[in-house]
């Protein structure tokens, strides 16, 4: 009897350690899940935030982004100046679908058709637009139903020599402050003042054989508050500031492209604009 006794209790014993290593192995198989299953979502969001850096660094512009109390600050500096990236921007499209794809056993499509032609247009904010036109020399900032921007700070460097300038046409009473400063092979020189920003206000600089700089600034592109920028057939390094309201909280903070990128790698799936 006392046989019987202790090897029931060994069995109980021993299926009890049974029950307990296989709890243990499941709730070691459901971490690991909770672990890795997460991984190609990390994965395709790294891939995605790559993608867009080094588009940005093929076709530019560098942006930057400051919030204090009363405003928001956005920067653009870039290059204007007749000009195509459409071979440069369709190759990157075919590495990532060929290259990129086949390394990550993924699937990637891209649709770049919007900024092949030479014009680049960027969202900021989900808000603003930004464009520029690198067949025509032009550059473009502005918003549906006006910026509201309260200042500009422009800057731009044409390497040529100065022949006439057609001022701005500032008023006191004007609620757009503007400054630009502009350098070329005569130097440096500033104009700074206020414009009303329903008024299209200009600064033209003129270069030989024809060429010109001009800003515009107020209505532009049909909507007040904006800013014009034209290459007349000059080449022109150019940086700018322009003071906006403070960011909606339902905004994103952040640029994207009028471009768009898939990724599908099995049940992952993501599609997105190229941007940050």
């Amino acid at each position: 009897m006392r046989g019987f006794v202790i090897t029931l209790l060994s069995v109980s014993l021993i299926l009890v350690l049974v029950v307990l290593t296989m709890s243990l192995r499941s709730a070691h198989l459901g971490t690991e899940r909770a672990l890795l299953e997460p991984l190609p979502l990390l994965y395709a969001a790294f891939l995605l935030d790559d993608a867009a850096y080094e588009f940005n660094s093929i076709v530019g512009p560098s942006m930057s982004f400051s919030q204090g109390n009363g405003s928001m600050n956005v920067t653009v500096a870039d290059t204007l100046h007749a000009a195509n990236h459409s071979a440069a921007v369709l190759a990157y499209g075919t590495f990532l679908e060929s290259e990129v794809a086949g390394r990550t056993s993924s699937n990637i499509t891209t649709n770049l058709s919007n900024i092949s032609g030479g014009a680049m247009r960027v969202f900021i904010n989900e808000d603003y637009v930004y464009l520029n036109n690198h067949s025509s020399g032009e550059v473009l900032f502005t918003r549906a139903g006006g910026t509201n921007a309260t200042s500009y700070e422009i800057n731009f460097t044409v390497y040529s020599i100065r022949q006439n300038i057609t001022h701005m046409d500032f008023n006191s009473s004007g609620t757009l402050n503007v400054t630009i400063r502009y350098t070329d092979l005569n130097g440096t020189g500033t104009e700074q003042g206020s414009v009303f920003p329903g008024q299209a206000n200009q600064f033209v600089v003129g270069y030989p054989n024809g060429t010109s700089m001009a800003v515009t600034v107020g209505l532009a592109g049909g909507e007040p508050g904006s800013l014009r920028m034209e290459g007349g057939g000059a080449y022109a390094d150019f940086a700018w500031t322009a003071a906006l309201p403070r960011l909606d909280p339902s905004k994103r903070r952040g640029y994207a492209y009028d471009a768009t990128i898939e990724y599908v790698q099995g049940a992952v799936a993501k599609r997105t604009r190229f941007g940050k």
